[in-house]
């Protein structure tokens, strides 16, 4: 799901729709007929664009924690950076060993509680639902390696940018565009690289979701490598 498009896949079968009026509601709207009459039933993945999944990369906590704890401190530490709006987000994370950073996401409780509405109402039940980064980055992770590399996300107004070191995110920038997605992507390299310190131009992996602009175009010395798409503008949140 996304604000402009939604997808639905079904084995083989891939079936897309336009939003009317672009948002979580239109959105919403477009799943439900999408699911209506398509005979489903049964277990149901949902990956979200970042506009409705914010992802966040979060320092390992000092000591472990069972899953409650986790929950309640990732909320904690969300509080701090957002407000106490964050303590109501419902929140996933992706377990990585101990010491390590971890991307975590948060959801919107009444966007999930329509969620589960709408596939409720085509005998479907949720096992999951997540960023479109976690299914990326679970499905990627082992082609682009343990080098230095940086890993994009693209979808229709919005970048999403991992520095990768050791096969371990160290940065996670995730940030808005109006124009042109070459263009967005470049100023945001340029901005994370300074940070990092990078004195030689790491290779970049790009996947994108609607938006098929020339990557290669992006220059600056540096090998970029789109990973491949498929007929769907969805393909890439689906997997496909």
């Amino acid at each position: 799901m996304t604000p402009g498009r939604v997808a639905v896949a079904d084995g083989r079968n891939v079936r897309e729709a336009e939003v009317a009026v672009p948002g979580w509601a239109g959105a919403a709207e477009a799943l439900s007929g999408l699911l209506a009459g398509a005979g489903l039933s049964g277990r149901a993945s949902v990956t979200l664009s970042h506009h409705f999944a914010p992802v966040h990369l979060m320092t390992s906590p000092a000591v472990a924690l069972k899953p409650l704890e986790m929950q309640g401190w990732i909320r904690d530490t969300l509080a701090k950076q957002f407000g106490e709006a964050g303590r109501g987000w419902q929140v996933a994370w992706q377990p990585e060993p101990p010491g390590r950073s971890f991307i975590a996401s948060s959801f919107d409780p009444a966007q999930l509680a329509d969620l589960e509405g709408v596939l409720r109402k085509s005998s479907l039940q949720a096992t999951a639902v997540q960023p479109w980064l976690a299914a990326s980055w679970n499905r990627q992770r082992r082609r682009i390696g343990r080098g230095r590399a940086w890993y994009a996300l693209a979808e229709p107004g919005r970048l999403t940018l991992l520095g990768l070191e050791g096969g371990q995110v160290k940065s996670l920038r995730s940030s808005l565009f109006q124009n042109d997605a070459v263009d967005a992507l470049a100023d945001l390299l340029t901005r994370e690289t300074l940070l990092a310190g990078e004195a030689v131009p790491a290779p970049l992996w790009v996947e994108s979701a609607v938006l098929r602009p020339n990557w290669q175009e992006l220059g600056g010395g540096r090998s970029v490598h789109p990973l491949p798409q498929g007929r769907e503008a969805l393909a890439a949140l689906l997997g496909n």
